[in-house]
């Protein structure tokens, strides 16, 4: 299982709130639930990304996944 701060995950940059996930499409998820919890206007602004920009956002993040800390 790997973990990243919802900053890191591309969120607010002064949210530490710590996202875990075994794989990249689990972490998303989880770190969508935070989103939509505590940062509601951005969880709205993602929820609207097209197809191509959530596929753009995707493989960028995967190599920071690769590289987040284990747990």
């Amino acid at each position: 299982m790997k973990q990243m701060t919802c900053a890191q995950m591309g969120g607010p940059e002064n949210c530490n709130f710590i996202v875990t996930g075994k794989t990249a499409e689990e972490m998303v998820k989880n770190g969508m639930s935070h989103l939509t919890e505590a940062h509601p206007e951005m969880a709205g602004k993602m929820k609207n990304n097209s197809a191509a920009e959530n596929e753009r956002w995707m493989s960028e993040f995967r190599p920071k996944f690769e590289a987040a800390e284990s747990v």
